[in-house]
């Protein structure tokens, strides 16, 4: 080999060289920034859904049994409350009688007598009347209970107020003959009845999401006050596997991250998912890394040890 050849290979190796030595650097450098990472895991408990009173009432009837599955917006529980009912009728009530008075006067020569809207109280009144002759006559024969009667009774006097209250209003206060104040009062009216049929579906209590019902704490007939629990729902179908981490290792874990999970049933059960939650220093329970696994057998029980490995 010549003088001048030699001294060229020379140069090139001289160059080359830092520049092998420092891409093994970098190498070494991602190997030791992404070490591979076991936790000690266990099952976390099942996620419970409980499903509480609205506001006072009775239960009226129970649709869900313990251990039966529900999904979400299954009807569970059904309430009665006279107060509710009562709320509603009379701001139907009242709706019908803005909308009467507004077309009566758009219309002047097609009004009717001035107490339409006195009519209306008074035919709710007679189907409250008609309903407690009923359940007194079912009282006789075990189809309903006293307290039941003494309900529709309620009602009863409830409805008659509101027809006499109706009376007296047509004999007492003058009639308002400006389409924009009867505009108003229409709206004011109909903004009454839209709450007064929020809370009357509220009565109908429906379950928050799918899962097993796992406890039903009331019966037919039980009287319930204001964030009472009714009953819980359990969403077994996943689980979620935590794990503690020491802190110096959280770094090395990032939320969709995909890792292995072991959890250690007889046998085993593995899985491959993404981390649902890191939960960084510093927070309650953290450092901790939360994944969700399926458990379609319900064979993933609260508590099991698991492991969580970062490969």
């Amino acid at each position: 080999m010549s003088r001048t050849r030699w001294f060229s290979t020379l140069l090139v190796l001289a160059f080359s060289a830092p520049v092998i030595v420092s891409c093994r650097d970098d190498a070494g450098t991602a190997a030791a920034e992404s070490p591979q990472v076991e936790m000690k895991a266990q099952v976390a408990p099942i996620d419970t859904f409980p499903v509480s009173a609205p506001f006072d009432g009775r239960i009226e009837a129970v649709a869900a049994r313990e251990g039966a599955p529900v999904n979400t917006g299954d009807v569970v529980i059904t309430l009665a409350n006279p107060s509710v009912e009562r709320d509603l009728a009379y701001a139907r009530a009242q709706v019908a009688a803005a909308e009467w008075k507004l077309r009566a006067v758009s219309a002047p020569a097609r009004r009717v007598a001035p107490n339409e809207w006195e009519n209306t109280a008074l035919q709710i009144l007679r189907e409250k009347e008609k309903k407690l002759e009923r359940y007194r006559r079912l009282l006789g024969s075990g189809d309903v209970s006293s307290q039941e009667v003494q309900d529709v009774t309620v009602e009863v006097a409830a409805a008659r107020r509101d027809w006499m209250a109706e009376r007296d209003r047509r004999m007492t206060v003058p009639e308002q003959n400006d389409p924009a104040l009867l505009r108003m009062e229409l709206e004011r009216a109909r903004a009454d009845l839209a709450v007064a049929e929020d809370r009357k579906s509220q009565l109908t209590l429906t379950a928050p999401a799918a899962g097993l019902v796992s406890r039903v704490l009331v019966h037919a007939g039980d009287r319930v006050f204001p964030r009472d629990p009714l009953l819980e729902i359990s969403n077994a179908s996943s689980v979620r596997v935590v794990a503690q981490v020491a802190p110096e290792l959280i770094r090395y874990v990032r939320a969709g991250q995909l890792v292995d999970v072991q959890v250690l049933t007889i046998p085993p059960h593995r899985f491959r998912e993404r981390v649902s939650q890191v939960i960084p220093p510093g927070n309650a329970g953290g450092p901790a890394v939360i994944v969700a696994v399926p458990n379609p057998d319900r064979m993933l029980q609260p508590g099991t040890p698991a492991v969580i490995a970062v490969r």
